[in-house]
């Protein structure tokens, strides 16, 4: 008898994993792919993203883009916690890359380690500099106008870390609504940018559990219509 129920939860199991990794690839994505410029959200007028030089940055081991937070939309909201706002992101570190920011316009606010920091085009270091498994994050300080920034990633790897095609598949699944918590897993594990609240170990284990859990249900790193190949 434990025998049968056992079979039948499998199969039931298995039932609901086919229909749900039927139902994941049938998701609609807006067609993106080899745009230039990308945006998160045109409703909420949250952020964009410009590519460029894919080509030669490729072949240098870099990965470089400009990166606009629009004032007039939730993430140049000043009433809206700054950790809250969607183009925030989560507090994190990068195991193996190095990130630069170079302010081009706006009012920038940004966290290494515990401190906090605010700057303008006058005052920010060039570049701001933040090192393998220093955490991070920042957000814009003030609204007055867009907050514009040159974002450069070292070094840049095919098929995992912060790169051209991970962005293109975070943005364009954030703009359809097609992020939830198993997808964000599967990307996170891919982009190897780990959130802080654990040491780095266990934050490891916690997203590859998840992310191993997304994959089994149909969610994957890469979508055909955001992602922009063979450049």
């Amino acid at each position: 008898m434990r025998r049968l129920i056992k079979y039948i939860i499998i199969v039931c199991l298995a039932v609901w994993i086919g229909n749900h990794r039927s139902r994941i690839s049938k998701t609609y994505r807006s067609q993106t792919r080899g745009s230039h410029i990308i945006s998160s959200s045109k409703e909420n007028i949250t952020d964009g993203y410009q590519f460029y030089n894919r080509s030669a940055q490729n072949q240098d081991g870099y990965f470089e883009f400009k990166h606009t937070v629009y004032k007039h939309g939730l993430c140049g909201n000043l009433n809206i916690p700054p950790l809250k706002r969607p183009c925030t992101p989560y507090v994190h570190v990068h195991p193996y890359q190095m990130e630069t920011f170079v302010l081009l316009q706006g009012h920038l606010s940004y966290r290494l380690d515990t401190k906090n920091y605010s700057c303008d085009v006058h005052t920010c270091p060039v570049p701001i500099v933040i090192r393998p498994l220093v955490s991070h994050t920042f957000w814009m300080n003030d609204n007055k106008e867009d907050l514009v920034l040159i974002v450069r990633i070292e070094p840049a790897y095919r098929t995992r870390g912060l790169r051209a095609e991970s962005f293109e598949n975070i943005v364009g699944s954030r703009r359809d609504n097609a992020l939830n918590i198993w997808q964000a897993f599967v990307f996170i594990e891919n982009i190897e940018t780990y959130p802080v609240f654990l040491p780095l170990f266990f934050s490891k284990l916690f997203i590859k559990t998840g992310s191993f859990i997304g994959h089994l249900l149909g969610y994957q790193t890469e979508y055909d219509e955001y992602t922009t190949r063979n450049l």
